[in-house]
């Protein structure tokens, strides 16, 4: 023997027990029940290939209190050789992992011809199987090893049962996704998979084999504001598969990267990681070593999964809410959508974004009101040779598809306005990334200097020519332009307004100003319409770590925000229509 065993295949007659059951009968004292049951408790599965009466060794098995113990057992009077290739295909391991223990040579040269690579052995091997190294296996005292390939047999004979395609038989096995975000909870775990996966790890970043420093590099990595993580649950008609997948995906305006991305070989073939790595936006990922299941494989269409519903327990597509959710803000809001696009059958992120070398504010105030009104030729003329689109002027939050609308109107706070020389426009703008100065005062040598690209450039040209420096938006504006918004906005459809963080030992006293003036405008817009309410970030805030800086927070922090709204929504989608003032508070 060469390596590590997995599987042990037993022939039964003088090997598994003394005695034949066609001549003379088996003696029932005499076998090794507990060689399979001690195998089953180190992860070291156990299957058949007898030649016999399929229901009479079913009938001694199962007297004999072992015959739950195998997978795939193979009793019949076919040859050996192929019954044994079968098996293997069926169990999904390499043949080097199996071994075949006989009485017979012949029946193992077979063995060894029709399914080469395969480890063989005769009786005698049998008294010392458990003292062998390479059957040590892996302490597994639930048997949980056993219960997989029992779950694996199960969906083989589903899957011949109609006909064997495999599409069809995904179809049929109601596939659900449950994105898991406690990573704190479950750290051990997502230790496990970076470290331990490898045919389905597309990154393969490893953590420290030393525990305790592979936690703190975990607790690290999905800490930052920017980051979308979770652990990735599966489960089918036939059973739970539990933790077997787990990502972090760096997300922002202008970027959408996996850091990490790996997944337990337990769900292989379900096309588990094709269809998240799709719900996740296709993000921009360097796949190290060698794989086997192809991300970018646009002909396997994977529309067999759905997400699963923990509040409603159920593993069908109807659990998903049927009314909309947009979410229109910054990276604040771009954080939340990660945990509540799974809820909903209709989701939209309306973000910032980065367009011609530059950040563009597309959730200030003034450009969202834009969506409210017929524009003039001017002002849309103006508006995109400042480097807005059509898309950005048409945000749609006055349709009836959507049941939650969040606003998040940060940019208000530090980003300054400008207002055209001889017409009707009013906007920001925020080219590279320039802060929050007055970019009337710069001049095209600084935005080179910045790496801004000529698009770039030529849109500053205009900006410069053609704008005026107003300052930061004041309660007139904003509360003009938010009644704007919020008047078109159907009487069923709730509306949150997200409230900034107020936390004086976290934020600048300048800033600070800022951020309890704009939560005061908000909180009277709130009361002027029935169906908006108010959250406050501060309210997810637990300790100051979580709160680096003035405008963002830990991961933690917009997980627990996105719970809130995640029970708000159900709620909503409970009441509606005949609710149409709730407090989310």
């Amino acid at each position: 023997m060469t390596e590590a065993v997995r599987l042990v295949i037993w022939d039964l007659d003088e090997t598994f027990w003394k005695g034949t059951i066609t001549e003379g009968g088996v003696q029932e004292d005499q076998h090794f029940g507990d060689v399979v049951k001690e195998l089953a408790r180190r992860g070291i599965v156990s299957s058949i290939c007898s030649k016999n009466d399929f229901d009479k060794a079913k009938e001694v098995l199962e007297r004999l209190g072992v015959w739950d113990y195998f997978v795939f057992p193979s009793i019949s009077w076919e040859p050996k050789g192929a019954r044994i290739r079968n098996i293997v295909e069926q169990i999904q391991l390499r043949a080097p992992t199996i071994l075949f223990i006989d009485d017979n040579p012949m029946n193992l040269e077979e063995a060894k011809f029709t399914v080469p690579g395969l480890q063989v052995a005769d009786e005698t091997i049998i008294p010392t199987l458990l003292d062998n190294p390479l059957l040590k296996g892996k302490p597994d005292p639930e048997m949980k090893r056993l219960a997989d390939y029992k779950l694996l047999e199960i969906k083989q004979e589903a899957k011949r049962s109609i006909g064997g395609n495999t599409y069809d038989f995904l179809r049929e096995s109601n596939i659900t996704v449950e994105l898991n975000y406690d990573i704190e909870g479950n750290i051990d775990r997502v230790i496990e998979l970076l470290n331990r996966t490898n045919q389905l790890n597309y990154t393969k970043h490893r953590v420290s084999d030393d525990k305790d420093i592979a936690r703190q590099q975990v607790l690290e990595m999905v800490s930052r504001y920017d980051v979308h993580t979770a652990l990735v649950h599966v489960r089918d008609r036939f059973g739970d598969y539990g933790l077997v997948g787990f990502f972090v995906q760096g997300r922002g305006a202008g970027y959408n990267e996996l850091r990490h991305y790996c997944f337990s070989c337990r769900t292989l073939g379900m096309f588990v990681e094709l269809w998240l790595y799709r719900q996740l936006d296709r993000p921009q990922i360097t796949i190290t070593g060698d794989v086997i299941s192809d991300l970018f494989d646009e002909e396997n269409p994977a529309d067999w999964i759905t997400y699963y519903d923990p509040d409603l327990r159920s593993t069908t597509a109807e659990s998903v809410g049927q009314g909309g959710i947009l979410l229109c803000g910054g990276c604040d809001l771009e954080a939340v959508a990660h945990y509540l696009q799974p809820i909903t059958k209709d989701f939209r992120l309306f973000a910032n974004t980065i367009r011609c070398g530059g950040e563009l504010r597309r959730d200030h105030s003034t450009i969202v009101a834009k969506s409210a009104r017929q524009l003039s030729d001017m002002e849309r003329d103006c508006l995109k040779s400042c480097g807005y689109t059509e898309e950005d002027l048409t945000l749609d939050y006055a349709s009836t598809r959507y049941s939650m609308i969040v606003f998040s109107f940060w940019a208000d706070l530090n980003y300054r306005i400008y207002r055209q020389h001889s017409g009707p426009t009013v906007m920001t703008y925020t080219p590279s990334n320039m802060g929050y100065a007055d970019l009337t005062r710069y001049y095209e040598p600084e935005l080179r200097s910045r790496g801004v690209p000529e698009d770039g450039i030529e849109i500053f040209r205009y900006f410069k020519a053609n704008m005026i420096h107003e300052g930061l938006s004041d309660e007139r504006l904003f509360k003009v332009n938010a009644r704007e918004i919020l008047s078109i906005i159907p009487i069923t459809t709730q509306v949150v307004l997200l409230a900034c963080s107020e936390d004086a030992t976290c934020i600048a006293a300048d800033l600070l100003v800022r951020h309890r003036l704009l939560n005061r405008w908000l909180r009277d817009i709130r009361d002027e319409f029935p169906n908006v309410s108010l959250i406050s970030i501060g309210d997810f805030v637990h300790t100051p770590e979580e709160h680096p800086t003035a405008m963002h927070f830990t991961r933690i922090v917009y997980q627990r925000l996105a719970m809130r709204l995640k029970h708000f929504y159900r709620y909503i989608e409970q009441k509606r229509p005949s609710v149409w003032r709730i407090a989310a508070e």
